[in-house]
């Protein structure tokens, strides 16, 4: 039995020497070789084709999220004080138009911010009574100074829309400017617009369309929040860079 396995092993010792030998007589071979190194190209040349057509569904599939994320998150919202439409363009839609409203310009108590009102409201089940229950109150606005505006009368109702832009997801107003910085889009530009300093009522700086229509009918002197344009007033604020008693533009813009 010890001869046997003694013969295996020399015979296995025999076989793993021979194929080395053979492994290398055929290295030494130009025509082996040659062979070899055109069998590893092509298999090299099939995992690169392969490695194409995964990255062509990378791709594919990459835009189609970019595309889903855009429609699912994308787009911004704002205010276009002074009209009733939005501006023309692509992608920009009506959410809805109507008329700005605030509180009384003597007013102590008023609110400061001004809400774009729907031209079509709906009210629910809740009802002034005569119970004595306290309230705020809301009223119309209109433009004071009409013609710094360009209206052609005094007391004009203001008008406003709210936009929406599906390419956008920010939307800010920069006073003091008639441009948007580089990399942002314009929405509208105008005036910057405010109650005046010796009424009561706080108000809000708002941006009021360069190009304001007046609402049909809306010319009689109800008051309600008035908007006035505004100066600047140097001291604290810096001049230079600005002049005092300089009417302030106002840019809206997107990115």
């Amino acid at each position: 039995m010890t001869g046997i396995v003694q013969c295996f092993v020399v015979g296995l010792s025999l076989c793993m020497t021979t194929q080395a030998t053979d492994k290398r007589i055929l290295l030494s071979d130009p025509t082996y070789v040659a062979q070899e190194l055109n069998r590893l190209q092509s298999e090299l040349q099939d995992v690169k084709v392969h490695v194409g057509v995964l990255q062509q569904t990378v791709n594919k599939q990459q835009s189609v999220i970019t595309e889903l994320s855009n429609k699912g998150v994308q787009g911004t919202v704002y205010t276009r004080w002074g009209r009733p439409d939005c501006p023309a363009g692509n992608h920009t839609e009506l959410v809805y138009s109507g008329y700005v409203g605030g509180s009384f310009y003597t007013s102590p108590g008023a609110a400061a911010n001004a809400v774009c009102l729907p031209n079509n409201p709906t009210f629910g089940d809740h009802q002034l009574s005569d119970s004595g229950v306290s309230t705020a109150f809301i009223y119309g606005a209109e433009f004071e100074e009409y013609a710094m505006f360009g209206l052609p009368h005094q007391d004009e109702d203001v008008a406003c829309a709210v936009c929406r832009h599906s390419d956008h997801s920010t939307v800010t107003m920069i006073p003091a400017r008639t441009s948007c910085y580089p990399g942002w889009t314009e929405a509208y530009g105008g005036l910057l617009a405010a109650g005046h300093p010796t009424h009561p009522a706080a108000t809000e700086y708002i941006c009021i369309d360069g190009q304001p229509t007046s609402i049909s009918g809306g010319n009689k002197n109800d008051n309600g929040k008035l908007f006035y344009a505004v100066s600047t007033k140097c001291g604290s604020l810096q001049c230079p860079p600005y002049d005092n008693d300089q009417i302030v533009s106002c840019v809206v813009c997107m990115k």
